[in-house]
């Protein structure tokens, strides 16, 4: 019997866990870190789901609306099901539902599957993004080349959403720059908008910056790792992050289709 495939925009307690169980699965078989959109509130407008005659999920794909011409699409197959043609069945029900809108697929290097099959389609690179990761316990001299003297001061919880973090000098409150971290999953923190004031990029504040939060959250108990998300593009902030001690894990390549 041929798999069947399921429509929905809402997904069901089972068919969550059926997605969760998916993509633990293929993170483990390609080494990735890429997740599938499951949360309602992450913005889904439909959710296509291929399951063979007993049920089990072996493949899935999701459109998310970034604007009126555009989509995010997301896949996932089985590692021991791919070459089957399932992606394709599911990319062709989405190309049908988004007619006049581009599709942009995230994917990471390790996965050469979804590779192989997006050069197949004829989709076209539009840009890369670099997951960086630093380990808390591993101690880097970090010091400043500015002369100036500032202070971060540091939010109320480190452990909250979106905690934000404000570099000032101590003379004055006029904030230098700034930057949010956000809790992933236990021990594991996300570092990202990192800011400096336009009139005083240059100068080392950035170096600054990333020391003293580096330092101050490794005297917090129970975190272990801080990672960020940057444009493989932006070499000056890639620099910068190596120079603290990130190591790149992974790269995410963006393709128009």
């Amino acid at each position: 019997m041929s798999p069947a495939i399921h429509q929905t925009s809402h997904l069901t307690t089972d068919q969550q866990q059926a997605l969760l169980s998916l993509v633990r699965l293929c993170q483990k078989h390609d080494s990735l870190s890429l997740s599938y959109p499951i949360d309602s509130e992450d913005g889904v407008s439909v959710h296509y789901l291929l399951s063979d005659s007993s049920s089990h999920l072996l493949s899935a794909l999701a459109l998310l609306s970034l604007d009126d011409t555009t989509y995010e699409c997301v896949a996932f197959t089985h590692p021991a099901h791919r070459q089957k043609g399932y992606f394709s069945r599911l990319l062709a029900l989405a190309l049908e539902s988004c007619q006049e809108c581009d599709l942009l697929f995230p994917v990471s290097g390790s996965c050469t599957d979804t590779l192989a099959a997006l050069k197949a389609l004829g989709a076209e690179l539009s840009h890369q993004e670099l997951r960086m990761e630093r380990e808390l316990s591993v101690s880097l001299p970090c010091t400043s080349s500015t002369q100036h003297h500032a202070k971060l001061l540091a939010p109320e919880s480190v452990f909250s959403e979106n905690a934000i973090w404000k570099l000032s000098f101590s003379s004055s409150a006029d904030v230098i720059g700034s930057c949010l971290t956000s809790p992933v999953s236990p021990g594991v923190l996300c570092l990202h908008q990192v800011e400096i004031a336009d009139r005083l990029r240059g100068q080392g504040f950035g170096l600054m910056l990333l020391c003293q939060l580096l330092t101050r959250l490794q005297q917090e108990n129970g975190l272990k790792r801080l990672l960020l998300h940057v444009s493989a593009d932006n070499l000056p902030a890639v620099s910068l992050y190596k120079k603290t001690g990130f190591r790149i894990t992974e790269t995410l390549s963006y393709y128009w289709y």
